[in-house]
């Protein structure tokens, strides 16, 4: 049965049976706003031989499909076959159909343009021109979920409308616009105060540290070991004097062991997932068995929510949730499996095929989709396969952190990441891009993931820097932390047995670099804050592919280049061994900034065109488009270390140019209140003469602390108009 219905502007939504509510959406319609219809605009629909439904739609040869959020595969996800159920992978090889999250968003971008969402918890089958080139082929494994359409012809719009369904992107504190070191693991409270120490004394900036799964008391969850951290509240506090965050990762797996408290108290209250026979499910993760706790539901969220308040009393401001797809190592019956496989072959091996048998067995014995079907959530008193509703498992868990938080420092942003996502997530939550490695092949799946996750409502993402598995080389760790830059998450973390990788780690040339491009970043927070914000506000992504911003057929073909914010285009080096690269500029004319220091401004004027853009290890190239303008700073240690009370305000103006400058406390939500400032700027050329105009918004509850605005802005020819005001 389909019945359909309209919301806002042009969403329609086709309902097939009766969905569980995922909470991914926030417009809900009731039942008797839906008329049943045996049509769903633009798609065919049939059942499949086990009850599925599938949907094809005929593409055009020149459509482009955006979308996904954070999966492998080009921007242009046609050619590929996708899963969306949430995987623990770490090795994230061109041929993997999946990763930790479920963004079931997309946009055809061609002849005919729309944009569809497709709101279903459990396995959703992409074919987008992997079986034939023309055909896009869903396969939704039942007969119960939301579809929406979004039909306009118009990306931007497309988004916006996506986002007005699913919610407004998450706003961390501002601090976490800092750069973050982290990795596995900082072993004890020396470890980390040494990193801290480090990097205070080499005059690198750092917001933020990262604690792995190392602190913990035997890989309890809410614990802290207290030989290695014997005093972990003065750590916290030590560590935020000299400006640094403690980020504890938290994972969902409760240790089965009689005595410990959070443990007995889930088993007494009946807080974990169950399997058929109504007994507690047992995974076998960090802690050895585990159990897992049914997020699903609401007071079990409340339960867990409240578990953080433990380590906020400590000064803690904020979490990772990490293994929350769930990962399972292994389970009794998935190692019970393995040994009979063994038991049949082991004294008479055909060694050929059977060494394959043994070895698949192996790599099939974690995250198996068996283990998935054996568990069961409570949802509102019935009893629910977790297959059925595995990739909310995370979206449940931070679910649970972002109203535990709420309740116990109600006006107070928090700091959160997770590894597992699914749609609307993104209001209450950032994520991270996973286990990467240490491959130039990831940098560009960086790059391409910003753009995709942006689409999709995470703002705040990144990838971790430098590669967390296997070992990277200077070059790269450059390179990379040149990119990280420019991305709003700016995390560098490593794996246990790999190279160092602080910005430390290396020789003193790689150090002065990597320095310098940090001290960069900080520059930049006051145009990184102020367009971020204004992204928030506007519904439009933060990062955006070129074909979101200009309309040439050039721009759909690029994937390798990026708005970040309305001003600035950057194009990284992600390739070993190169000094230099192609690059296209669309539309207008563009400023190149190649940017190897914030106080290093040597700027040439380019017409719209492609060119190789000579870049030497210490630059990035970025391109500042005509008519825009940016706001830099002073770098400090940390965020908020000093107040700013003077900005660089660098332009490219041939006409006219404007840029809004925001900023409010950085740490509560009383922006929401219209405790913000804004300093509204204007820089026109008439006549070969340039006119500046900065007009403060401001009220009583937040005032600038901005004095001065000095002004660097270049014309079409690269001379320089240079003057300050002093603001009243």
């Amino acid at each position: 049965m389909i019945k359909k219905g309209k919301l806002l502007n042009f969403t329609s939504i086709f309902r097939f049976g009766y969905p569980f509510h995922t909470n991914a959406t926030l417009i809900k319609l009731e039942e008797s706003n839906l008329m049943k219809t045996n049509t769903v605009k633009f798609f065919d629909v049939e059942i499949g031989d086990k009850s599925e439904i599938i949907l094809t739609y005929k593409l055009n040869k020149k459509d482009i499909v955006y979308g996904l959020g954070e999966n492998l595969g080009g921007l242009n996800k046609r050619g590929k076959k996708y899963r969306l159920f949430a995987n623990d992978d770490p090795l994230h090889t061109p041929e993997k159909e999946a990763l930790y999250g479920s963004h079931p968003f997309l946009i055809i971008d061609g002849k005919k343009s729309f944009g569809f969402f497709i709101d279903y918890p459990s396995e959703i089958l992409f074919d987008i021109g992997f079986t034939d080139f023309d055909t896009l082929k869903i396969t939704i494994l039942k007969a119960e979920f939301d579809l929406y359409i979004f039909d306009s012809e118009n990306k931007k719009d497309i988004i916006k409308e996506y986002l007005q369904l699913t919610g407004t992107p998450y706003i961390p504190p501002k601090w976490a616009f800092g750069f973050q070191q982290s990795r596995w693991s900082y072993y004890d409270s020396k470890a980390v105060q040494e990193v801290a120490n480090s990097f205070r004394k080499k005059d690198i900036p750092c917001d933020a540290i990262y604690l792995d799964i190392d602190y913990m008391d035997s890989y309890k969850v809410f614990t802290v070991d207290d030989k290695k951290f014997p005093d972990f509240t003065n750590l916290v506090s030590q560590l935020k004097e000299d400006g640094f965050k403690l980020i504890p990762i938290i994972d969902p797996g409760v240790k089965v062991e009689e005595g410990y408290d959070i443990y007995e108290e889930g088993k007494d209250k009946g807080y974990f997932c169950k399997k058929q026979d109504g007994t507690d499910f047992i995974g076998t993760v960090w802690p050895g068995q585990t159990n897992f706790p049914d997020f699903i539901n609401p007071e079990v969220r409340k339960w867990w929510g409240n578990l953080y308040k433990k380590i906020v009393d400590c000064g803690v401001e904020g979490f990772w949730n990490d293994m929350n797809e769930p990962a399972i190592f292994f389970t009794p019956d998935g190692l019970s499996g393995f040994k009979e496989e063994y038991e049949k072959i082991k004294d008479n091996p055909n060694v050929g095929f059977d060494f394959f048998k043994i070895k698949d067995k192996v790599l099939g014995i974690s995250n198996r989709g068996e283990d998935y079907k054996n568990f069961y959530h409570n949802a509102n008193g019935k009893k629910i396969c977790h297959y059925d509703l595995h990739n909310l498992y995370g979206f449940n868990m931070c679910l649970a952190t972002s109203e535990g938080f709420k309740t116990f420092q109600p006006n107070k942003r928090y700091f959160l990441l997770s590894r597992s996502s699914y749609a609307g997530l993104h209001r209450f939550c950032a994520i991270w891009m996973g286990d990467n490695q240490s491959w130039w092949e990831h940098m560009l799946g960086h790059i391409k993931m910003l753009i995709s996750l942006n689409m999709c409502g995470f703002f705040y993402t990144g990838a971790d820097v430098g590669g967390f598995g296997g070992n990277s080389s200077p070059e790269m760790v450059i390179r990379w932390m040149q990119l990280g830059a420019f991305t709003p998450l700016y995390r560098n973390h490593s794996a246990l047995g790999t190279r160092q990788q602080e910005p430390y780690a290396f020789d003193s040339d790689t150090e002065d670099i990597i320095r310098n491009i940090i001290k960069f970043r900080y520059a930049l927070i006051p145009y990184i804050y102020s367009e971020f914000m204004r992204s928030v506000i506007e519904l439009s992504p933060f990062i955006s592919a070129l074909a979101f911003n200009f309309s040439d057929d050039t721009s759909k073909n690029i994937e390798d280049q990026f708005m970040f914010g309305s001003s600035l285009m950057v194009c990284p080096i992600y390739t070993p061994n190169t000094r230099g690269r192609f690059v296209y500029l669309p539309d207008v004319k563009w400023l190149k900034w190649n940017v190897s220091k914030y106080d290093e401004r040597k700027f040439k004027v380019f017409n719209k065109g492609s060119y190789f853009i000579d870049t030497k290890l210490d630059e990035i190239p970025v391109f500042l488009k005509e008519n825009t303008l940016i706001l830099m700073g002073k770098p400090s240690n940390y965020v908020g270390e000093k107040e700013t009370k003077e900005l660089s305000v660098i332009g490219f103006v041939t006409d006219r140019a404007s840029f809004s400058y925001y900023d409010d406390d950085g740490i509560s939500n009383s922006y929401n209140d219209g405790k913000f400032s804004t300093i509204n700027i204007i820089v026109e050329k008439k006549d070969d003469k340039y006119k500046i105009h900065a007009k403060v918004e401001e009220t009583d509850n937040f005032k600038t602390k901005i004095k001065k605005l000095k002004f660097e802005i270049y014309d079409d020819k690269g001379n320089i108009f240079i003057k300050s005001i002093d603001l009243k």
